[in-house]
């Protein structure tokens, strides 16, 4: 008989991850691999400095916060830069894209809306 080892945490996590890539269509996969590629080589692993930030563009750091909320995260959990990324993109209202109302976002106001 073979014993079972028992799951490590990150055992799950890669499961979860796995999951979610195969449910996630291959056009959004390569956006995430890309953005991962040039976020990891983006700083020095050993010291933590950051070595060329300009490198990860507005259009895919808007693209992880879209899917981000596209997966179910809660708006009032976006900081006020990535709100003002979402309403740069897709205007004043952009919260209502995804069902929710001004109520629904405390952060919503500090932010002056985008001049068109």
């Amino acid at each position: 008989m073979t014993e079972k080892k028992p799951q490590k945490a990150s055992d799950i996590f890669d499961n979860l991850r796995a999951k979610f890539m195969e449910q996630m269509p291959e056009e959004d996969q390569a956006a995430y691999k890309r953005f991962g590629e040039k976020f990891h080589s983006s700083f020095n692993v050993e010291t933590g400095a950051p070595i060329d930030l300009s490198t990860i563009n507005m259009e895919e750091s808007l693209a992880y916060v879209v899917e981000s909320l596209k997966s179910g995260l809660h708006p009032s959990y976006l900081s006020e830069d990535e709100v003002a990324m979402v309403r740069a993109g897709y205007g004043d209202e952009w919260y209502k894209k995804w069902g929710y109302g001004e109520k629904d976002i405390p952060h919503l106001n500090t932010n002056p809306p985008v001049k068109k």
